[in-house]
């Protein structure tokens, strides 16, 4: 009965006015439709035709459709049809992206569907509303994703940051990542995303102590974590892309994570040798002192403006709470500066000594390259 439930997230009945929680409650031949009580038993047979039956005649349906849609304009109510040529049906890739910025406007993307594919030590805006968005075999980057209508997926990535507003999101086999997110539905986490199946590696053939001791201390660390936290960043036009595709700012499910699955053994890709059967691994939360702002340029937008002046997703106390903090720690250190009582040639010092420091943190961190990425603009 689990089994079938799960299924739910791929047959949604959206007509019976439901919004799909239980596929139970679609099914005729259940009794007790009401997931709080008693299941009554019924044949897996008999379960099967049902489910077969409903897929056949939507295909049916489906087909219908279609011949309709190609002799006549398609229905403004059919938010699925993308009112376009069959060539800008096709995905927008962007590929091999490598220590540099990268930028792209509403106006720059035709296509209802993006997919960032290997890119590393980079990063990367997207400032559009889409309806799909893959990002795949990233590391090392920050990848901001404007308004997302329908799903997200993020694949086989290493240490990388990203922002997304979208309406689902979808983690797989990802490795030392945040995800910043706005989020309508549960985020879902399937696959291998590196919790240390210890006992198994002790099972292992040759196990290597001290290179299990190291990940061990990594994971104590909290390093080999996959993270999650709420959305943390807007541009102008933010709000006015989520309303074109649907996302509700008044609904965040960011921290409701659900773990679908097991690992792969077949994949080599995702999984180390020896891990066969283990559950798909859980998000920590990202302490919320460690959560910060990000400011995308204002210059990376253009001419373009928007209504938007903050982050529309709100935060939930504890990260509010750090920040304000931040904020507050800010105005503080600003108001000592102005206020020591130092000479001249003291001010001047200490100011290039805070430059100095400030660069240095440029360079460290990686974001001096932004600065020169737009330096043209």
């Amino acid at each position: 009965m689990e089994g079938f439930e799960h299924l739910g997230f791929l047959i949604q009945f959206e007509d019976k006015g439901s919004d799909g929680d239980f596929l139970s409650q679609a099914a005729p031949i259940f009794a007790n439709s009401d997931p709080d009580m008693p299941a009554v038993p019924v044949p897996a047979s008999q379960v099967l035709g049902w489910l077969l039956q409903n897929i056949a005649s939507s295909l049916e349906h489906v087909t219908e459709k279609n011949p309709a849609k190609e002799n006549g304009p398609p229905s403004g109510s059919d938010q699925d049809v993308v009112k376009a040529s069959p060539s800008v049906r096709s995905p927008c890739f962007i590929e091999g992206v490598s220590k540099s910025s990268y930028v792209k406007q509403a106006s720059d993307l035709k296509n209802s569907s993006l997919k960032v594919i290997n890119c590393h030590d980079s990063v990367i805006y997207i400032l559009a509303p889409l309806r799909y968005a893959t990002i795949y075999g990233c590391s090392d980057a920050t990848i901001v994703l404007g308004a997302v209508g329908k799903a997200v997926r993020v694949e086989h990535c290493e240490r990388v940051h990203v922002i997304i507003a979208a309406k689902r999101v979808c983690i797989a086999n990802c490795r030392e990542c945040v995800f910043f997110l706005g989020v309508n539905h549960h985020p879902l986490i399937v696959g291998d995303n590196h919790k240390l199946q210890m006992r198994r590696e002790e099972k292992r053939k040759g196990f290597d102590v001290v290179g299990w001791l190291a990940r061990l201390l990594l994971r104590v660390r909290g390093e080999r974590c996959l993270k999650v936290a709420p959305y943390n960043t807007y541009y102008s036009r933010l709000e006015e892309h989520m309303t074109e595709v649907g996302i509700e700012a008044t609904i965040n499910r960011w921290d409701d994570t659900l773990e679908l699955g097991m690992i792969d053994p077949h994949n080599s890709l995702s999984h180390p040798a020896g891990v066969s059967d283990a559950q798909a691994e859980s998000a920590t939360r990202l302490d919320p002192d460690h959560f910060t702002k990000f400011l995308i340029p204002n210059w990376l937008e253009g001419e373009s403006t928007g209504s938007t002046k903050d982050n529309p997703f709100p935060l939930t106390d504890p990260y509010l709470t750090s920040q304000q903090k931040n904020q507050n720690n800010l105005g503080e250190t600003k108001q000592i500066l102005r206020e020591a009582p130092l000479e001249e040639n003291l001010k001047r010092e200490l100011s290039c000594a805070l430059h100095v420091y400030f660069r240095d943190w440029l360079y460290a961190s990686g974001n001096i390259r932004q600065l020169y990425c737009q330096q043209s603009d």
